[in-house]
């Protein structure tokens, strides 16, 4: 259950001269103390994969998961990173209220990698309490919940970062630099495309969650609903298919929008002015309380400084005349062959005409010159006519040495002056672009929302779909 809200101010008021003097300590190298919210697969549950593994040189005071089985990964990882250090000492808690209020005085931040209902609840907690956030992505589960969230990192003045971690990577650094350069002339067209379809047919038959997992606290401020294990066609509501269920994940678009959106918002500054409207030319629907299983999406950006107007195009799913069945779609959503996937055309016109390879999942930006393709986390640069990577621009974007999206923030912790590059700062326009995509694929297709930075100008039934209703005794406060 939810943490009193009167127990707030006793938080920031004996923290307020610790505070200080624990900034000055972290600065001149005192290890962070970071707690842990959401342990599973992305969080780290073996040394090779996961967040946790960028994390392991500070120390690890406790963590916080409804499924205790996680808890033994996480030990596991510390171990093999801090061989001297005794794990059996790291905290472990069910629930984040109890974890904070009882651990919050001996934390700096916290991490957190729960699924996306959990991220403004467990956010702003933390930022009343005066502890840096990193949250993974996307930044909330809705636009209200963004802007909540933004508002109370300004509030508390704490250092933030979204876990979008191609934007640490060199590839977008030099895409950001190539647009900067004129290399491919105005954009007019951005295509982002994905070969997931994160929705559901049906609902699986109920089943009693696993042996010792706490089913109330991980749904926690959503609707409280059945557990349902894996099963031939899906990878289970517990640990990935939230992704697919309305008030729990975003689908498609919310699993990897930010990732494949980001190098655009960089390098066109779509962060300094938001979306004029958003429509969904194509929004399928899996089952009741799903999201869409196949979604095209158009979004119109006004001109910015030095950039002209903009329309942001948006693929995800099977293409038109594709089953979704289990011999066309795996278990966690991804199409099992790129033929089958919906694909913007150009990308496969571009393909023939230039005999290159696209991908998957990227984005391809349209030039008056050309085109530049970049996969999901800044990697893989495709440039088309080939010869349009010449000459290279100059590299006026920062580089240091073994900069990992975690290393990244921080280093921010440790100098607030430096602040990591996806702050929320960056990442709150960013989300509310991605979450947009959200609101239209709800509102149905063919219909073309106008949108005012706040609101829905033009559809009030619509702006239901911007805010997010809160189980009794999870509510936001702060």
């Amino acid at each position: 259950m939810g943490l009193l809200a009167g127990a707030f101010p006793l938080f920031n008021i004996g923290c307020a001269g610790f505070g200080t003097s624990r900034a000055r300590q972290i600065a001149a190298g005192a290890k962070i103390r970071l707690g842990l919210i959401g342990c599973g697969n992305r969080m780290g549950l073996k040394p090779t994969y996961g967040i946790l593994n960028n994390l392991c040189g500070e120390t690890i005071v406790c963590m916080c998961d409804p499924d205790p089985s996680h808890f033994k990964g996480i030990r596991a990882v510390v171990k093999a990173h801090q061989p001297q250090t005794d794990v059996s000492k790291i905290r472990a808690y069910r629930d984040y209220h109890e974890m904070l209020e009882k651990e919050g005085a001996r934390l700096d931040a916290v991490v957190i990698a729960t699924p996306n209902h959990h991220h403004a609840t467990s956010a702003i907690l933390a930022m009343s309490m005066g502890l840096h956030v990193y949250v993974e992505k996307p930044m909330a589960l809705t636009i209200e919940e963004v802007k909540r969230m933004h508002a109370a990192a300004k509030r508390y003045g704490v250092v933030t970062q979204v876990g979008n971690h191609g934007h640490s990577e060199e590839g977008m650094r030099r895409l950001v630099e190539y647009i900067a350069a004129g290399q491919i002339g105005q954009v007019h067209d951005v295509y982002c495309f994905d070969d997931r379809l994160n929705a559901m047919r049906y609902r699986p038959p109920a089943a009693c969650p696993p042996a010792g997992m706490d089913w109330d606290s991980w749904c926690g401020p959503a609707p409280l609903c059945d557990y349902y294990a894996p099963t031939p066609d899906h990878n289970g509501l517990h640990p990935h298919d939230w992704h697919s269920w309305i008030g729990y994940g975003n689908g498609s678009i919310g699993n990897m929008g930010t990732h494949i959106i980001d190098p655009v918002f960089w390098a066109l500054h779509l962060g300094e002015t938001p979306p004029e409207s958003v429509v969904a030319d194509e929004a399928e629907p899996g089952c009741e309380g799903s999201w869409t299983w196949r979604t095209t999406l158009r979004w119109k950006f006004p001109a910015r400084k030095g950039f002209d107007a903009l329309t942001l195009h948006w693929y995800d799913g099977v293409k038109d005349g594709v089953p979704y069945d289990k011999e066309h779609v795996n278990r966690i959503g991804c199409c099992t062959k790129r033929a089958y996937q919906n694909l913007p055309p150009i990308v496969e016109e571009e393909e023939r005409k230039y005999g290159v390879e696209l991908g998957a999942l990227g984005s391809l930006f349209v030039g008056e010159k050309g085109f530049i393709r970049i996969g999901p986390h800044g990697d893989a640069l495709v440039f088309a006519p080939k010869d349009l990577y010449k000459p290279k621009p100059p590299k006026f974007l920062p580089r240091e040495k073994r900069l990992d999206h975690q290393t990244d923030w921080l280093r921010a912790v440790r100098n607030p002056s430096r602040p990591a590059g996806c702050n929320f700062d960056y990442s709150a326009p960013l989300a509310e672009t991605v979450l947009l995509g959200n609101v239209a694929g709800r509102a149905g297709k063919g219909r073309t929302l106008l949108w005012d930075g706040q609101k829905i100008t033009n559809d009030e039934s619509a702006n239901a779909f911007l805010r997010t209703t809160y189980r009794k005794g999870w509510e936001i406060s702060g």
